[in-house]
């Protein structure tokens, strides 16, 4: 029997996105969805190449993939991350300059997964100790690219932001933001209190 070669090299590089999967520490659900490797390949690939890539243990996050995007939100400095995630994203055209909301989700390709990849390893060589995991950045490269409920877009200082299109159209990054709250607390000399 032969193997053609492009089912070979196709086969390489789900291995390779696979393993590249698990160093990032993804769950077996997102590597089972970007590579379409079964479990037992998976967990057969981690015990044989993954389980100790150099010094480091490699953990097995468990249970299901993150879904929601207010995970995003919860912090000013994880929007903040978000954001540059997201702009690393854009500049290495993984995520598209204008979304599809006729998108439905999105479309899976062993291309796509290596970007995602990619575009989150440089992120993480910058931000080393962001609680944004790799199972987040796929949650928000898919929400990106469809448009509904998040997009890019820019404050009034001209920073690249995180926009919840669900809130309000007026959004601004945390410096702003914070700037704005601390000038509503501060009495002013006009009102008399000093």
């Amino acid at each position: 029997m032969r193997i053609s070669d492009n089912r070979y090299s196709r086969d390489l590089r789900r291995y390779s996105l696979g393993l590249r999967l698990i160093r990032l520490e993804a769950r077996t659900q997102t590597i089972t969805a970007w590579t379409g490797l079964s479990m037992y390949r998976i967990r057969t690939l981690y015990r044989a190449y993954g389980a100790n890539h150099g010094n480091a243990v490699v953990l097995r996050p468990r249970g299901r993939p993150p879904h929601q995007l207010n995970f995003f939100w919860r912090t000013a400095r994880l929007t903040t991350e978000a954001a540059v995630l997201a702009g690393i994203a854009r500049l290495l055209n993984v995520v598209p300059a204008n979304p599809s909301p006729d998108a439905p989700e999105t479309p899976r390709s062993l291309q796509r997964g290596e970007d995602v990849c990619s575009a989150y390893e440089l992120f993480h060589a910058y931000i080393p100790n962001s609680a944004i995991s790799i199972d987040h950045a796929f949650l928000l490269v898919g929400a990106l690219t469809c448009g509904h409920e998040v997009r890019l877009g820019y404050c009034d200082c001209d920073g690249l932001i995180l926009v919840d299109c669900l809130k309000p159209p007026r959004q601004t990054c945390a410096f702003c933001n914070r700037t704005m709250t601390k000038a509503s607390l501060t009495p002013s000399a006009a009102d008399g209190s000093v």
